[in-house]
């Protein structure tokens, strides 16, 4: 009985080959990204969850009343471990974590820059990562010990064993390799490529060896695993008043946990509660996915009742010689469940092809598991599901024709079918007019943001991380890079043009309220830092060897003065602890943090102890190839150990918009996907009208009816379906939209003409779409019809 079903539905398949090209090609389009979002989701959903204690395990943050404003931060403070180890029993394990950076790595003829984390001894038996060489319980205890992964293991050593081996870091330290583990899986949240002791980092800065009774410097992090059948929100309670009693320099101070559950896709605060996150991207292209493949079987479902005359027949037949209506709904949702099958396998050959251009679209992490029984289930259930979904309505309308009227042939689609049609084809429109309305705002919404003045000029101005070799020569290096010629100024910073290291909360002034504690953004550096960013300066100078004492002078942004209030600032002074800092200059604005925020007040010390990066900046008129070959062995005759790396101040700028330029781009794919996937329906649904009103078409334009009106006649239809689908979008847009651009300080505004843009794209796609087949008709000629009358 099934193979005579299948039989039959194979038949029906071949038999309409233009319709089953349209339902195939719509359902396997809508199948494919519906599975490449659906992947991504559950990659996404994966991170973290190969740890075995994963749900004990947890971050231990802060959080604050900071510029009269409830902030939330994970950074702690060094002794804060000490106390936890020593009065907490609830607590197992523990771990400082210092964020990690790029460190040079040098073994013989091997120099590389990679990216590596001080953490303790309990780090490898917190984390399931595993050790394939040594012992991961002892493998960090000795301060000069170095846990290499296995790629990197690979790069250094080759085949030789590591375990003993000598590797010197940052061109000074030796240390000994004591074990090698397997590359950190992609969904961690912590990534990295070597570990180090937190006790060596200790040991070898001064600095921080000096914070390990300071509570008011936090800098690190630090990551405990609790107890078995202890109570996560418990513990978190207890903690909170940990700090009431120490001197953080911060009065409304309280700790908590952050569970590593949480770490990837809730890691947003917002007035002290973890709210959202990367979820909000999860639900969103969820939402799209199932959008995109709700149209893809509105299609079907469409197509198929548009077949109600021809199919009328066959059900009359079937009825009369003995078929129960149950036996006809099988033999439809059969039908539907092969062409779902075989869209499927296409779907799978679409992802195949386009995998490899996935890392465009932030997908690059993503893989079809064809060994993953789990894969094969899906497989199952979504071609069931999507098979069942788009064949249930023309199932259940197609059986329930009666046979005496069918074979009368006085078989009419009544309004209700007609009308059900019609919104099903609204529906469709809707869904696409809508994900065009998003694309667009998202996509200004990142233009609004990378427009926006930030306060310096990225452009030709390249970064290096600092390293001792460096700084101990960095006079001799910068006199080298200006005699180039290609260089237009060199500086040193404590940061990056695109993040902050500092930020200090210990800043008064005249007039400051005693009982705000008020964090200000540092940036230390020297001479010529204003010639390497080309800052805008609104008032006073920047520093300058001819004043001798810009060693304790300050210079304020925008933001800063308005926070503290001075309206002439040049000359009057501020405190930094005890230190007094005499005001010489305000500048614009530097954008240096989220692109989406306002910029935080800031401010530039004199310094040149807390160095990190070395600024330079390229004359316009060199060319880059040139000048970067002229000034890498320049780098290299004071860094002969390392590598030349450089970072690009726009190209790091742009890396914020990385989130939302992914959600813009793969918003744009998904909504012409959703045009396209409703402009085959129309198709589709175009040539029926077309073939049941052909002889309506042929009398009309014997009588004079012209081109044009047939056009108009054929297209108005489908012209009107489209203007209420947009009437239906608009509204529903708009809300979901300003929901969605609330979670950004700094925000575009919608626009009307945004709306006119999608309703006037999608009619005229639409338009086109009929338009070729109602052209056809009414170009044919009348007595090819009408001669079989």
């Amino acid at each position: 009985m099934f193979y005579s079903y299948l039989k039959t539905a194979w038949r029906n398949l071949l038999q309409n080959k233009t319709l089953s090209f349209i339902n195939i090609i719509g359902l396997s389009l809508g199948v494919g990204f519906a599975l490449l979002i659906g992947m991504w989701i559950h990659f996404e959903q994966s991170f973290d969850k190969f740890n075995t204690n994963k749900d004990r395990i947890a971050f231990v943050g802060r959080h604050l009343l900071l510029n009269n404003q409830k902030s939330t931060a994970l950074s702690v403070m060094l002794p804060l471990y000490d106390e936890l180890k020593a009065n907490y029993p609830e607590v197992k394990r523990a771990t400082r974590f210092d964020w990690g950076r790029m460190h040079s790595l040098v073994q013989g003829n091997h120099k590389f820059n990679k990216e590596g984390i001080y953490v303790d001894p309990d780090f490898l038996e917190m984390f399931t990562l595993e050790v394939i060489k040594g012992n991961p319980k002892t493998a960090l205890i000795d301060q000069n010990a170095i846990v290499l992964t296995q790629s990197l293991a690979n790069a250094l050593f080759g085949s030789q064993d590591p375990i003993g081996k000598l590797i010197t870091i940052d061109n000074q330290y030796p240390l000994q390799v004591t074990a090698v583990m397997k590359d950190v899986p992609k969904n961690s949240s912590i990534q990295f490529e070597f570990l180090a002791p937190f006790s060596f980092l200790i040991h070898q800065n001064e600095e921080i060896k000096g914070s390990r009774t300071r509570w008011n410097n936090n800098f690190l992090g630090t990551i405990i695993e609790i107890k078995e059948g202890t109570s996560m929100e418990a513990l978190s309670q207890k903690l909170s008043p940990l700090l009431k009693d120490k001197d953080t320099g911060i009065k409304d101070q309280k700790l908590f946990l952050f569970p590593m559950v949480r770490w990837h896709l809730y890691d947003d605060f917002t007035n002290w509660v973890n709210t959202d996150g990367r979820i909000g991207y999860l639900r969103l292209f969820g939402i799209i996915g199932i959008c995109v493949l709700l149209i893809a079987c509105i299609n079907f479902m469409n197509l198929a009742t548009a077949r109600s005359e021809k199919r009328a027949r066959e059900v009359g037949i079937r009825k009369a010689v003995g078929s129960q209506r149950s036996q006809l709904i099988v033999q439809f949702l059969t039908e539907s469940l092969l062409t779902s099958f075989v869209a499927f396998v296409l779907s799978l050959v679409l992802i195949q092809l386009i995998l490899p251009s996935l890392s465009n679209f932030g997908l690059e992490d993503i893989r079809l598991d064809y060994s993953h029984p789990g894969f094969w289930m899906a497989v199952i259930a979504f071609c069931l599901v999507t098979g069942l979904l788009a064949g249930s309505y023309p199932a259940f309308y197609f059986s329930s024709f009666l046979p005496v009227r069918v074979l009368k042939g006085v078989l009419k689609q009544g309004k209700g079918t007609l009308s059900f049609r019609k919104f099903l084809v609204v529906s469709q429109f809707a869904i696409s007019i809508g994900l065009i309305i998003c694309t667009l705002v998202v996509f200004l919404q990142v233009k609004h943001a990378q427009t926006r003045p930030i306060g310096y000029n990225p452009d030709n101005l390249l970064m290096l991380n600092s390293n001792p070799d460096l700084l101990k020569n960095y006079n001799a290096l910068k006199q080298d890079l200006l005699n180039t010629g290609y260089i237009e100024a060199v500086a040193k910073s404590s940061s990056g043009m695109t993040w902050v290291n500092n930020d200090f909360p210990h800043f008064s002034w005249e007039g400051k309220d005693p009982n705000t504690t008020i964090a200000l953004d540092v940036v230390m550096t020297d001479w010529d830092y204003e010639k390497a960013t080309q800052l805008t300066f609104l008032a006073g100078r920047p520093f300058t060897k001819e004043f001798a004492t810009d060693s304790n002078s300050i210079i304020l942004n925008e933001a800063a003065l308005k926070l503290i209030g001075y309206k002439d600032p040049i000359g009057k002074t501020i405190k930094l602890g005890d230190k007094v800092l005499t005001i010489v200059g305000v500048i614009k604005n530097v954008l240096m943090r989220d692109p989406f925020k306002s910029v935080a007040p800031g401010v530039i010390l004199f310094n040149t102890d807390n160095i990190n990066v070395i600024l330079i900046r390229l004359k316009n008129n060199a060319g880059l190839k040139y000048t970067l070959n002229t000034i890498e062995p320049i780098i290299g005759k004071y860094n002969a150990s390392l590598p030349f790396d450089y970072y690009f101040a726009d190209e790091e700028f742009a890396k914020k918009f990385t989130t939302e330029n992914q959600v813009a781009r793969l918003g744009g794919i998904f909504a012409g996907l959703a045009i396209f996937i409703s402009c085959l329906g129309l198709f589709g649904l175009a040539m029926y009208m077309v073939e049941r009103r052909a002889k309506e078409i042929s009398i009309r334009k014997v009588l004079g009816a012209s081109v044009t009106h047939l056009w108009l006649l054929l297209s108005r239809e489908f012209v009107w379906m489209v203007v209420i689908a947009f009437l239906i979008a608009s509204p529903i847009t708009l809300w979901v939209m300003n929901g969605w651009l609330r979670r950004y300080e700094y925000r575009v505004e919608i626009y009307w003409w945004i709306f006119a843009i999608a309703g006037i794209l999608a009619i005229s796609i639409a338009l086109v779409t009929v338009s070729v087949q109602a052209i056809k008709a009414a170009l044919a000629n009348p007595a090819n019809r009408l001669r079989t009358e």
